[in-house]
């Protein structure tokens, strides 16, 4: 059974000594259900990789490199078109670098693009801009929740249960950085416990992945500690 944000809630409202399930002080859709949303977007971007991703075919807007973000994404991660995977580089890159393009590279226009690069949350670029509509596959974040705000709490946890507790501690430190005084110091102090557990899980993560990609075969093989005392 899927665990939803309105599951969260009491936990987070037990944390701020509100009543579970009735706060008094906060209101639930509009702030304690915000306050964990945003804890499942910002863990989103802080774990070493996506756990919860999306397929799908998108129209590129002819003659312009510029792109609007895919609704239900949250960040692009690959890109293929017809020829498969895209090249990904950065704003800096196309800016800078200009390994294959000049200062100019905003007005290339061609029949297909060659290259992409994220640009913050709202958008992305392609290189060149195509002529005519072109349809390209991207891969990327879903986008958690996918609803208007005040959201109802009816969306689903991306994260397994371990990471309840980071999300809670996330959500209370939101709350009280809002109280100010002696509330704002513990928040403070909950957030710097939720960045602990973010890292922990990234580097249990990056633990596994000698097992999940093995380069001897499929065998799997033991993981050799690497640790700086």
């Amino acid at each position: 059974m899927a665990t939803t944000v309105a599951t969260l809630a009491p936990y987070v409202e037990n944390r701020v000594e509100e009543v579970a399930g009735a706060p008094v002080f906060w209101q639930q859709s509009q702030e304690v259900y915000t306050a964990i949303v945003e804890a499942v977007q910002d863990l989103l971007l802080l774990i070493g990789r996506p756990t919860q991703t999306v397929t799908q075919t998108v129209t590129l807007l002819p003659n312009t490199p510029w792109q609007p973000m895919p609704s239900g994404i949250f960040v692009i991660t690959d890109m293929y078109d017809q020829n498969g995977r895209t090249y990904q580089f950065s704003v800096y890159d196309f800016d800078y670098s200009q390994v294959s393009w000049g200062s100019g590279w905003e007005n290339d226009i061609s029949t297909a693009i060659s290259q992409w690069a994220p640009v913050g949350f709202s958008q992305y670029l392609v290189h060149p801009a195509v002529n005519t509509p072109q349809q390209v596959t991207v891969t990327g974040i879903q986008a958690t929740p996918n609803q208007a705000w005040p959201y109802d709490g009816t969306s689903t946890i991306p994260f397994e249960s371990s990471m309840y507790v980071a999300l809670e501690l996330y959500a209370t430190s939101y709350l009280q950085f809002k109280e100010g005084n002696a509330e704002f110091s513990n928040g403070v102090t909950l957030y710097q416990q939720y960045l602990e557990l973010a890292k922990r899980y990234t580097q249990i993560q990056d633990r596994r992945d000698p097992l999940i990609f093995a380069p001897n075969m499929g065998i799997p093989t033991g993981i050799t500690p690497i640790v700086k005392r």
